[in-house]
């Protein structure tokens, strides 16, 4: 028995240790490819939030002029226009509008210590400005200009070209600088300790935390960036003579390693194509050390390990006699569970073994765990009820909820020219941001409707800022979808009221949900929201009950009083 139990022991053991082993190898190699694909997102996700505001200003600036409510030639206007949109993004510096006669208007943005002046310019017609309209006027939308010199800075520019009626009214430019760009990569290595850059192509660089430190007198109109060797930054110079040595998942990012006189560097970068015919590659580098740490406690932990084995099994061999009938005993508790035959297995007794009585408890718990998990769902609630032992907070009760529901707007007759396959990764991406932004305001995922997410604040643990929580999941929501890119309208509507809370249900189906007017309420506003006015993508819907527990921060727009089904008075309703 001895031998056979050694013997169990250290395959058992030498088993474990291989599975965790190669688990924690594989978890190392997960986690230090997330954290790149996390930073170069990061990049990423700044460069979006950087050009975004000025793609924006294009867009807005041709829209009106298309519709009349912009004239171009109206020097005044468009000076305190650009100047009212500066004020929320200070990075833009330059608007400028190009005439179809070849003259130019260009507004410059520039510091004081009174604030921000704003100088109008306007230029007579040049042969280089006839020939710009020659190559951009039938473009119908907006286009990423290559960089140009001007005034002593290096401008990052988008145009968009307007038509009216059929006559070429002329070409919007928006730009910002190098330096602002450079100045958000340079908060990478505070924030992460690495040094970020943008290159534009393979030679010239467009952001870099050293470009804040140079002179623009090495630059003119006809070299408006300053090349890798003019920056001095050895271990991007190095990077682009050799090849990457790996690869991100579905070759999101490519790494390389470089040898400086600090030590090697990794390297990684992304390259972006959406910035006109030159592409962008973003990248970072940080010492090779900071990352290869995790690989010398992973070897550690494997000779601690295997040193583990040995005296598990000496132990096994030492106690053979005194483990065989708690093992047993173990062995057909564990037979029963995975029949789920739980009501039939008895608690295992305690032991004077300190590991056996540990393991005595461990299962005893897990038992208890289990019983509870095959009564309640979902798992969040049955962990809170294990680790509390209060059974209450699941009992059917009438309590004052802030509300959530969100559909996709005209998603039925976009699904049905989607694939199965297409429509299930669409919700699947959906659900997934909005549930993210649900937990992490505290919120409870009731259940999906279809297309639609039913949740609620203020249960099981009571919340006070339940509408304030409600809210900001909402504005979370519409944030995450625009940086995801997401291009279909949303409808959210929030109400607060009371409701049944707990669980309802069949003795062998419960569900730990919520019922009563209030939801029906939500609803009613939900499918209302599809049909008011809004500018945004997703359109956030606010009751007067929600409206009145809010504070101030919160920027709430009076959409009107409506009839809805199911209610004698009418509903206020609130745009957030």
């Amino acid at each position: 028995m001895a031998l056979i139990i050694g013997g169990m022991a250290a395959l058992s053991a030498g088993t474990v240790l291989f599975v965790s082993t190669y688990a924690n190898i594989q978890n190392t190699t997960e986690l230090l490819n997330t954290s790149a694909e996390m930073i170069i997102d990061t990049i990423e996700e700044n460069v979006i939030d950087l050009t975004a505001p000025i793609e924006k200003l294009a867009k807005a600036l041709k829209k009106g002029a298309e519709t009349g409510d912009i004239d171009l030639a109206n020097i005044e206007f468009l000076n305190a226009y650009f100047a009212g949109v500066s004020a929320t993004v200070p990075y833009l510096t330059d608007l400028g509008v190009v005439y179809p006669d070849g003259s130019y208007l260009f507004i410059t943005q520039t510091f004081s210590p009174d604030g921000p002046v704003f100088t109008p310019t306007v230029e007579p017609p040049t042969a280089g400005a006839v020939h710009y309209i020659q190559e951009v006027k039938n473009k119908e939308s907006f286009f990423w200009n290559e960089p140009f010199f001007n005034d002593g800075r290096t401008h990052i520019s988008v145009a968009v070209s307007i038509q009216k009626g059929g006559d070429y009214l002329g070409t919007v430019i928006v730009s910002s600088t190098v330096h602002h760009f450079s100045e958000v990569v340079g908060e990478l290595n505070a924030k992460y300790g690495v040094t970020g850059f943008i290159l534009y192509g393979d030679d010239h660089v467009l952001a870099h935390p050293k470009i804040l430190e140079l002179a623009p007198t090495d630059l003119s109109s006809a070299s408006p960036l300053h090349s890798v060797s003019t920056l001095g930054d050895p271990v991007i110079a190095q990077m682009l003579n050799v090849s990457p040595e790996f690869h991100g998942r579905d070759d999101t990012f490519d790494g390389f390693v470089v040898e400086t006189e600090q030590g090697e560097q990794l390297i990684l970068t992304s390259t972006m194509e959406s910035f006109g015919s030159v592409p962008w590659v973003v990248g970072q580098y940080s010492p090779l050390s900071d990352w290869s740490g995790q690989w010398s406690r992973l070897s550690d932990s494997v000779l601690v390990g295997l040193g583990l084995v040995a005296v598990s099994v000496l132990a096994a061999l030492l106690l053979a006699k005194r483990v065989a009938a708690p093992i047993r005993r173990s062995t057909e508790g564990a037979m029963e569970i995975s029949q789920l035959n739980l009501d039939q297995i008895g608690n295992l007794p305690p032991s004077r073994v300190s590991e056996l009585n540990q393991q005595a408890i461990a299962f005893n718990r897990m038992l208890v765990g289990l019983r509870w998990f095959e009564t309640y769902l979902p798992r969040a609630l049955v962990r809170q009820l294990v680790k509390t032992g209060n059974t209450a907070i699941v009992q059917p009760r009438e309590v004052e909820l802030t509300v959530m529901f969100a559909d996709i707007q005209g998603f039925t007759a976009s699904s049905e020219t989607m694939s199965p396959k297409d429509t299930a990764e669409m919700l699947n991406r959906h659900f997934e941001i909005l549930n993210r932004c649900i937990e992490q305001e505290g919120g409870t995922l009731d259940k999906y409707i279809g297309d639609a997410v039913l949740a609620f604040w203020g249960a099981p643990e009571e919340q006070a800022d339940h509408a304030e929580r409600a809210c900001r999941a909402a504005l979370a929501i519409r944030r995450s979808l625009s940086n995801a890119g997401i291009d279909y309208g949303v409808k959210i509507a929030l109400h607060t009221g009371p409701l049944i809370v707990g669980n309802i249900g069949a003795v062998d189906r419960i569900n730990y949900t919520v019922i009563g007017d209030t939801v029906n309420t939500c609803a009613r506003i939900e499918a209302l929201a599809g049909s008011l006015p809004s500018d945004e993508l997703t359109r956030i819907m606010v009751s007067e009950a929600t409206a009145g527990l809010l504070g101030r921060s919160f920027d709430l727009t009076h959409v009107g009083d409506f009839q809805v089904k199911g209610r004698s008075g009418p509903v206020t309703v609130y745009q957030l």
